[in-house]
């Protein structure tokens, strides 16, 4: 957070030609400054201000860090996921059935901007949201739904003082979004009709104004059910080219340690191509999309390895290749 700050000084007050409408007002958008060691993190991390700048205005959104004493990035609970940049997130709940959860039950963060908002000026948004699926319980994250969105406010607002769901937003987004795998950009753009100093990320309409979706198709576990997203990279500015392709912190590019995983979809074979990764020990886990671990076979690398799948039923699994020279996860589909 201190480097990010830095940076904006300069850019401002050094570089004469600099605009401030070309930077992101959102500080730690990608989540990935804490306020104390991250082991503390996970459920209700938000909540509990581990995430520098970052706090919870309804309920506890969950902070997840791949060092969390408890569910750790890609293995949460929700689901098995990695973050977009980086390797940390923030996930909230966007609606819940009144068996796991009686009432209006939302969750929404809140982060500090790093400048207030200007009355009848424009504001571009975008963030990368990614849908959390687990048919284990107690995390049924069985459910899609739609208005996911952002709101601005002076307002203080916490789990004990939440803010009011009220069917308004400064910024809707109308699509049910169902991926599970990837993560989807949702952008778009406002007028501010005053001078705000937070933003508010989450859904903000009650359940009459909220369509869901059952990924599980199952009667029983829907009674159960909620729906649950995981969010990184957000961003917020007065320049639309800038909010456009913000696509988060830069990472360090990784080593590309499979060349082809083919067929994929398959039946019964899948074939890791290593290319010209050469020798050494490779570890190939095979997992289903909530994060069990399904098959784990250990063999020397060579310049194809085959996994039997054949056991498995047909869906989207998620396969992790470990070596000396670092990991690779890829999506495989079985008929």
């Amino acid at each position: 957070m201190r480097n990010y700050l830095i940076a904006i000084f300069l850019m401002v007050f050094v570089n004469p030609y600099y605009s401030l409408s070309q930077i992101n007002l959102i500080p730690n958008p990608s989540f990935e400054d804490t306020t104390v060691d991250c082991i503390y993190s996970g459920l209700g991390g938000v909540s509990n201000n581990k995430c520098l700048n970052w706090f919870s205005c309804r309920s506890s959104s969950d902070y997840w860090t791949p060092c969390s004493q408890s569910y750790a990035v890609p293995y949460t609970g929700a689901s098995f996921q990695y973050a977009h940049t980086g390797d940390k997130m923030v996930g909230f709940v966007t609606y819940a059935t009144q068996n796991i959860m009686p009432g209006l039950f939302r969750e929404i963060p809140g982060v500090d901007l790093i400048q207030s908002t200007n009355s009848g000026q424009r504001y571009y948004y975008s963030m990368f949201i990614n849908q959390a699926f687990s048919s284990l319980q107690p995390a049924w994250c069985l459910l899609a739904t739609n208005k996911i969105g952002v709101k601005l406010t002076n307002a203080t607002y916490s789990p004990g003082v939440p803010v009011p769901i009220n069917n308004i937003a400064d910024f809707v987004d109308t699509l049910v979004h169902t991926d599970t795998l990837g993560w989807t950009k949702i952008s778009g753009s406002f007028i501010s009709n005053g001078s705000f100093n937070k933003l508010m990320i989450g859904n903000f309409f009650d359940d009459a104004h909220t369509d869901t979706m059952n990924l599980d198709n199952d009667s029983v576990t829907y009674q159960y059910a909620e729906a649950y997203y995981f969010i990184d990279d957000v961003c917020l500015s007065t320049d639309s080219l800038y909010a456009a392709t913000w696509t988060g912190i830069e990472t360090a590019p990784q080593t590309q340690l499979i060349h082809k995983v083919f067929p994929n979809p398959a039946q019964d074979f899948l074939t890791i191509d290593f290319g010209s990764s050469g020798a050494g020990n490779c570890i190939m886990e095979l997992y289903s999309l909530d994060g069990r671990l399904l098959l784990k076979k250990e063999e020397l690398m060579s310049v194809n390895s085959q996994l039997d799948i054949r056991q498995f039923p047909p869906g989207m699994y998620l396969l992790k290749i470990n070596t000396n020279k670092g990991a690779s996860v890829v999506k495989v589909l079985k008929e």
